[in-house]
């Protein structure tokens, strides 16, 4: 919650987003974040995190069209304030789908075509992650990865969708 509050300080352009849940914590004390009065009078204080400007934002969408529309069908918490705090906006994308399917649902879209400044096509470029409807998250590739012996990152490159032959 701390770090989308930070990225929607950012995409807002304001000082600071309020914050509930840090109290009691040392991570407001380890970060330097500083409290303020409720300022409608209720006597309590509040955390108030300070903007996060990533200075490139790389998401990977389910669908993209020729213009950089992009739409993804699950969960945009993190990735919506991100693109909008971010200096500059990269998709990856499972499918390039044409701009008039896109416009049949523009609700839907998620990024719109001028913020993204490239893009590439890369089914399955989730992975090991999911990508609702498509894929879950592959929890055996994942453990695999963590795994601390030699060559245990190397399996895993290996094992990327963009490796593996067709």
């Amino acid at each position: 919650m701390t770090l989308v509050a930070g990225l929607r300080a950012a995409a807002y352009g304001i000082p600071f987003q309020p914050v509930a849940g840090v109290h009691g914590s040392d991570i407001a004390r380890l970060n330097g974040w500083r409290k303020i009065a409720d300022p409608y009078g209720s006597g309590a204080e509040v955390y108030v995190i300070p903007p996060i400007r990533p200075d490139v934002a790389v998401i990977h969408a389910n669908e993209i069209d020729e213009q950089g529309n992009a739409r993804v069908l699950g969960s945009p918490f993190w990735d919506h304030p991100l693109t909008r705090a971010a200096r500059r906006v990269l998709v990856t994308a499972e499918k390039l789908v044409p701009s008039g399917m896109l416009a049949a649902q523009p609700e839907l879209t998620l990024v719109p075509g001028f913020m993204v400044e490239a893009a590439a096509i890369v089914p399955g470029g989730a992975w090991p992650g999911s990508m609702h409807p498509l894929y879950e998250v592959d929890y055996p590739a994942v453990e695999a990865y963590l795994k601390d012996e030699a060559g245990a990152l190397e399996s895993h490159l290996a094992a990327a969708p963009e490796c593996r032959e067709s």
